[in-house]
């Protein structure tokens, strides 16, 4: 079925004019067909070609025709401006890409169905009948041009009606006040609710209350502004709330907005999808969180003891040491080594000698504050870095650990182990190697000393004046 059939009713009895308007129909039709039957849709650079033919033709004949008429100089500006609507719109479709999805079509679709109802059937007919009444004023002879006017209108609504319903867009007419006066089959189809129904149900009982307050100052200040918009919302159907992407395009007359038409999309399963990805998303991003967390972790323990490895240990001590060096704080240094613990291992094996590692860095780090950092240097070998920790309180502590791990039991092992500790405070001269160098000097004197117990390392200046000369 042709959409739109030429017949007597449409013609102006002017036959360039009568020819211009077939070419348009023709070309509605093309277009219209292609919605309708699942076809391919023109090209869009010829779709502008023919536009811009019928505009450069018809207009400037037109405005010729309206200087000869009795249209009052009102009417004559608004019809130019309707001209030139047509053509701003034809150069916006020139600028997209492709006619390849159905919102792009349905809405270029209503568009030149609007233009026939609007323009050729309204706006021409005012002007034949302006040219008519001219005629017959100068004839003495009346023309029956209303009753030409009113069936062509209805024949109108009547082919639009039957597009609309083919389409699958959820298409929607409304007036200035915004009080809805047309809407397709497919909208209706929607909400579950028959066409026969549409003077009497509330459109906006079908919007979703959360959304309601928002669409409605919408198409208020669409109404106002005769600006084109698009927004999502979601909607009552019959079997629950659906999502819906709708385009709405102001009805003008002139560059006063008459109304408004629109045409959505059912989005529900983009939407629905959207969602599962999003929490899949989510999902992953707390996994790869999670990992990296646990890759950060296991770059920086001792894969032994789970204390912290040299890397982080040596890191922790820079960055202690530049704290402390621009006033953040006192910090000191205890370097601890497990007296003979080549022997345990030759005595009782290296499993045994491992236990004593490990029990021995929990023991450790279950006496200090969760502020300073056990770490494990290499070896037999630990470092504690004790935070805003004066040298007095660094020694106390360390001689509180090496009591604590002389008092401890360990498996396997039948003879006592113990540990001795170096001390050492940050002063202003150091960086971290000489702060560590210092705290190893104070060990090796403990160990020296008979081990099992602490010494208190030396200052920068007792460390300047030992060095030979």
């Amino acid at each position: 079925m042709v959409p739109f059939e030429w017949n007597a009713l449409f013609e102006t009895g002017n036959a360039r004019i009568d020819s211009q308007h077939r070419k348009l129909f023709e070309l509605t039709n093309e277009l219209a067909g292609a919605v309708q039957n699942g076809e391919k849709l023109p090209e869009i650079s010829a779709l502008v070609l023919k536009l811009r033919d019928y505009a450069a033709t018809h207009f400037c004949d037109e405005e010729q025709l309206m200087r000869c008429s009795s249209l009052a100089e009102q009417d004559k500006t608004r019809h130019a401006c309707a001209h030139r609507s047509f053509i701003k719109k034809v150069e916006e479709l020139a600028a997209r890409d492709d006619l390849s999805n159905v919102e792009a079509v349905s809405g270029f679709l209503q568009f030149l169905v609007t233009w026939l109802v609007t323009h050729i059937l309204k706006l021409d007919h005012r002007m034949t009948k302006a040219l008519l009444e001219k005629r017959a004023v100068d004839n003495d002879r009346p023309i029956p041009i209303e009753q030409i006017l009113i069936s062509a209108l209805m024949e109108s609504e009547r082919r639009f009606r039957v597009i609309s319903d083919e389409a699958p867009a959820l298409i929607w007419i409304c007036g200035h006040d915004g009080a809805r006066n047309f809407a397709n089959k497919a909208w209706f189809d929607l909400v579950g609710e028959p066409a026969s129904a549409a003077a009497t149900i509330d459109w906006t009982s079908y919007l979703h209350p959360e959304d309601k307050e928002r669409y409605l100052a919408l198409i208020a200040e669409l109404l106002r502004s005769g600006l084109p918009a698009k927004t999502e919302f979601r909607i009552r159907s019959a079997s629950g709330w659906r999502w819906v992407l709708e385009k709405i395009t102001p009805r003008m007359d002139g560059d006063q907005p008459i109304g408004l038409i629109a045409s959505g999309t059912d989005v529900s399963d983009i939407k629905l999808s959207e969602g599962l990805l999003t929490a899949a998303n989510r999902r992953v991003e707390q996994e790869v969180a999670e990992r990296t967390r646990e890759f950060k972790r296991l770059a920086h323990a001792d894969p032994l003891t789970g204390i912290a490895n040299r890397r982080l240990l040596l890191e922790q001590l820079d960055s202690e040491v530049a704290s402390a060096a621009s006033g953040g704080g006192a910090l000191a240094v205890l370097f601890i080594d497990i007296d003979h613990f080549k022997s345990i291992n030759d005595s009782f094996g290296h499993a045994a000698g491992d236990s004593v590692l490990v029990q021995i860095a929990a023991t450790m780090k279950g006496l200090v504050r969760q502020s300073d950092l056990v770490g494990r240097l290499g070896g037999e070998e630990f470092v504690v870095l004790l935070l805003n920790t004066e040298i007095d309180a660094a020694l106390r502590v360390a001689d509180h650990v090496r009591k604590a791990i002389a008092r401890c039991a360990f498996k396997d092992i039948t003879r006592p182990v113990t540990i001795s500790v170096g001390v050492a405070g940050y002063e202003a001269a150091d960086d971290a190697a000489s702060l560590l160098a210092r705290a190893d000097h104070a060990l090796l004197q403990a160990k020296r000393s008979g081990r099992n117990q602490c010494k208190l390392g030396r200052t920068q200046v007792e460390s300047r004046a030992a060095e030979p000369a």
